[in-house]
Parts: structure tokens; C-alpha cells; sequence
């Protein structure tokens, strides 16, 4: 991500299902750490991901706020250091980019979460009230927040993403063995009756 995008991202002036922000805060910060994974497993159970930004606040109508990351604050934040704290959380493990970026003499961290790989992550392990443990989040799409599964909606997007990925790897491992696959439609009553006829008839 450049300057430009950076901007673009803050100029929207709001979150969407797909871009969440936080406050300045430190990965060591056990309460903060548990808001930026929460947000971390719900964009992994999202299609196409999303990105959490940290270090922009919001002001009282909810319309961001850069602030910056401190340099101790800013520092936590590594890779490696982020990777092994919130595979304490994730079942399966999040795939994720993280990416430093000043802004006006600020400096901000952003973390673009990958769509899950195969199956869905869940939590992995509770923490007071913002993380529970077997908890499957989601990024709704009536509301930008993560939450747990609330709503057959939710349940169905989630279902979608799985089971489209399951059919993609299915085809494939049929293509890579040989496997012809054509595609198909499936009868409806009046095309099995004609059938029935045309067997009947002998024709």
C-alpha cells in the first residue's frame, strides 16, 4: 500500500465491512492485542479479507482520526512478533501481510488478513470479554464490527466462501488425475416426465 491508498483509506471516513481501525496501542498490550486479533479472525471468515489499520481513532460522529503509533508502540509491531501472538488465537492459523507506514510525520501499521485457506478459523483461546474460545467471527454485512455468528445470513456467507473453495480444489484434483469435468444441469419434473414418456413409447 502507498501514501495515496493510505489517504484514500482515511478519506472514506468511516469503516467498512472490509476496513477496520484502531487506536494507538502496543501488540504487548493484552486487552488492545485481543481487539486487533478479534478483527483479525472475523476479516479471515471474510471473502476477500480486509485490512485493520492502527493508530487512527475516531472522533464523536465515528469518522476516523489519525493519531500515530508512538515509537515504543510502533516497535511491537513485527511480523514475527504479531504472527506467533495471534496463532495463539486462530484454528487454523491467519494468513496476513503486515506493512509500516508514515503519514504526515505519523506513523501507522497496516495488517491486510487473507481469506481463509480452506476451512474457517475459530478461536482458539478466550480472553475476558473480547476473545471466546470455539467463537467463529464474522464481518456482517449489515454493520462494520466483528462479531460472533449471529444470523443464518452470516451463517450462509460463511457456508459460500467454504464451499466454493472446497469445489475449486475438488475440480482441481480431478483435472491434475485426468478426470474429464464437464458441466451439468440438473432436471426439473417436466424433463423427467418426457423422459418417462420417450421410455414408455419405446422411442
Amino acid at each position: 500500500m502507498n501514501e495515496q491508498e493510505f489517504r484514500d483509506i482515511l478519506g472514506l471516513g468511516h469503516e467498512l465491512s472490509g476496513v477496520e481501525f484502531k487506536g494507538p496501542g502496543s501488540r504487548t498490550d493484552k486487552a488492545f492485542f485481543a481487539q486487533v486479533a478479534r478483527a483479525a479472525l472475523g476479516m479471515s471468515n471474510r471473502r476477500d479479507g480486509g485490512l485493520i489499520v492502527i493508530g487512527v481513532g475516531e472522533d464523536e460522529s465515528g469518522a476516523p482520526v489519525p493519531l500515530g503509533l508512538s515509537v515504543d508502540q510502533l516497535a511491537t509491531w513485527g511480523y514475527d512478533s504479531f504472527a506467533d501472538s495471534l496463532d495463539e488465537y486462530a484454528d487454523p492459523n491467519v494468513v496476513f501481510e503486515l506493512q509500516r507506514i508514515s503519514l504526515d510525520g505519523m506513523d501507522f501499521v497496516v495488517i491486510k488478513v487473507a481469506e481463509f485457506d480452506d476451512i474457517p478459523v475459530l478461536c482458539s483461546k478466550s480472553y475476558e470479554s473480547s476473545l471466546r474460545k470455539g467463537a467463529c467471527y464474522v464481518r456482517p454485512r449489515r454493520k462494520p464490527e466483528t462479531t460472533e455468528i449471529a444470523s443464518q445470513e452470516d451463517m450462509r456467507d460463511l457456508l459460500d466462501i467454504a464451499t466454493d473453495k472446497r469445489l475449486r480444489k475438488f475440480i482441481r484434483q480431478a483435472t491434475s488425475v485426468g478426470l474429464p469435468i464437464t458441466a451439468y444441469t440438473v432436471a426439473d419434473d417436466s424433463d423427467r416426465f418426457d423422459d418417462q414418456i420417450a421410455d414408455f413409447l419405446g422411442s
